[in-house]
């Protein structure tokens, strides 16, 4: 990936999961910031699916910190869920450019839990 294609600021949150007093809860890490390829995308090609009608569709291309499907990506005001599975590339320095397929929510930002 070229450097200079990093254009936007995005912050990331995977899932964690807690146990107390025998209850399993899932909560949200602390949100990463990363440079990332943010593009806006046409969502036709996901139009089959109901669910994703009237939604925002991104594609986003930063490089990989073992990043699961659990996650949720911060965009400007956005919260971002994949949509697919994140897809690795191999790249150099024993890095690898992942692609996610993020679509909107309603949820309007991301909260850092302290």
């Amino acid at each position: 990936m070229n450097p200079g294609k990093l254009n936007r600021i995005i912050t990331i949150q995977t899932t964690i999961d807690t146990e107390v007093a025998g209850h399993s809860s899932i909560s949200w890490s602390e949100a990463e910031t990363i440079r990332a390829n943010v593009t806006q995308i046409d969502g036709m090609r996901f139009a089959n699916n109901d669910e994703l009608k009237d939604k925002k569709i991104f594609k986003i291309i930063c490089w990989d910190n073992n990043y699961t499907d659990n996650i949720r990506i911060g965009l400007d005001d956005l919260v971002l869920f994949p949509i697919k599975p994140i897809t690795a590339n191999p790249g150099s320095s024993n890095l690898s450019e992942i692609v996610i397929y993020a679509a909107t929510k309603t949820s309007p930002t991301i909260v850092t839990e302290p």
